[in-house]
């Protein structure tokens, strides 16, 4: 669980940096700047819903099938 949440973490994190890296490159005056703790708050929600949802994605959704598969294995051949 816990590799898989890094996981998510690298992959919501990489793409807000390379926003703020090339997201100012040619926008000089164009849009009327938003808030700081606005743009926080967005990619803070980005990053944990990334972090959840690998950790579902990879992590409990694996584990979830694997467990239904064990059980229909033992029900069908009479070992349960």
């Amino acid at each position: 669980m816990i590799g898989t949440g890094i996981v998510g973490a690298v992959i919501g994190v990489l793409p807000w940096l390379a926003m703020l890296v090339l997201g100012s490159r040619g926008r000089a005056g164009a849009v009327p700047a938003r808030p700081l703790l606005l743009h926080l708050w967005e990619a803070g929600l980005f990053v944990l819903m990334c972090v959840v949802g690998c950790v579902v994605l990879f992590g409990l959704l694996p584990m979830a099938l694997q467990y239904a598969f064990v059980r229909g294995a033992r029900w069908w051949t009479g070992r349960d």
